[in-house]
């Protein structure tokens, strides 16, 4: 059973980095952080294994989100191998005399044939899959890629280990996608995958969790305070 500790969806202007202190004695920090955005995001055109790299703005995000952190000391950085996380990631690592470690089994959803598609060609051309995948998003196959729960298998694996070889102190970073944040956070929250949608991550959001004894807890979620960006939960379902 997972852990979790009340929690906000989005922290207060005025609550930054100190809420760190949060993570119980004992346990392992761990600062989980989206890439900054690319065209591709702002297209809002599906995104998986394309290696895009981060636009303009994902640029100046990525700026953002490292100047935000740059008073909290870190472990280690490991990031996906994909661009747009490598360098989210290695902007957070810049004049620390850290290297983000190159994990592959970080990188995103494998979109197979949806890869650069929009929503509206995918109404046109895989109807019966987005039927499926609104039924049973957790086990419908996306067409030449992966299913949701596979993609938690390979990440769930990989940040466990990560995990694993660090002991209490400075948090330990890891830059990656929407959907592998989604994937671990429902693993942490003890949600089921279908649930996936409700875990907000914009681009750069930073969420900070825990690891003891072989299980996550939860203490902030989708953090964009360094945007100035402020949102509002969404409603839980009946």
């Amino acid at each position: 059973m997972a852990r979790v500790t009340p929690y906000l969806m989005q922290t207060a202007a005025c609550n930054g980095p100190p809420w760190l202190l949060n993570v119980p004695d004992g346990s392992v920090p761990l600062l989980l952080v989206r890439h900054g955005q690319t065209a591709w995001n702002k297209e809002r055109r599906f995104l998986g294994r394309s290696d895009i790299p981060l636009d303009e703005e994902g640029q100046a995000q990525a700026a953002s989100v490292a100047e935000a952190l740059a008073t909290v000391e870190l472990s280690a950085v490991y990031t996906s191998h994909l661009k747009r996380a490598a360098a989210t990631a290695d902007a957070i690592c810049a004049q620390r005399g850290l290297d983000a470690t190159r994990i592959p089994d970080l990188q995103e959803l494998d979109q197979g044939k949806l890869e650069g598609m929009s929503g509206s060609d995918l109404h046109a051309a895989y109807p019966d899959f987005l039927e499926a995948w609104i039924s049973d998003p957790a086990d419908t196959r996306v067409p030449g890629g992966e299913t949701l729960r596979e993609c938690q298998v390979r990440v769930l694996s990989a940040t466990r280990a990560i995990m694993e070889a660090h002991a209490p102190g400075p948090p330990v970073a890891i830059v990656t996608h929407r959907m592998v944040l989604s994937c671990i956070i429902c693993e942490a929250l003890g949600l089921p995958l279908r649930m996936w949608r409700l875990i907000g991550q914009r681009n750069t959001a930073v969420n900070l969790l825990s690891w003891s004894e072989g299980r996550f807890c939860v203490h902030r979620l989708n953090d964009t305070t360094h945007l100035g960006v402020v949102e509002v939960p969404p409603a839980m379902p009946a």
